[in-house]
């Protein structure tokens, strides 16, 4: 599947906080009827989160609409206040195996 990622690099006094908004919006989207479609990692050096958002199907990008559901605007601004840096996604083939998604 195709998919869009977001990478969110923390502060090191605001990373446990930025974790913690990050796992509650993604386990919020879950029980909406969107598990298959968002997914976190965290990256081994714990200072970048991964926010990963599938498409629909093989090779097809989310649309505009998943991607709003996804970063809204509140979400998002408890996020610029408390990250270094937002960066605005890269394609990867899959998140298959990323801890949220098999309930690690």
């Amino acid at each position: 599947m195709a998919e869009r990622v977001f990478s969110i690099v923390t502060r090191p006094d605001t990373g446990v906080e930025l974790y913690e908004i990050i796992t509650a919006h993604v386990r919020d989207l879950h029980g909406r009827g969107m598990a298959k479609v968002v997914g976190y990692e965290v990256m081994s050096n714990g200072r970048v989160i991964l926010l990963k958002v599938r498409g629909p199907e093989e090779e097809v990008m989310p649309s505009d609409e998943t991607l709003e559901r996804v970063l809204d605007d509140a979400f998002v601004e408890r996020l610029e206040a408390l990250a270094q840096e937002l960066v605005d996604g890269f394609h990867v083939p899959s998140f298959a195996h990323c801890a949220s998604e098999t309930g690690e």
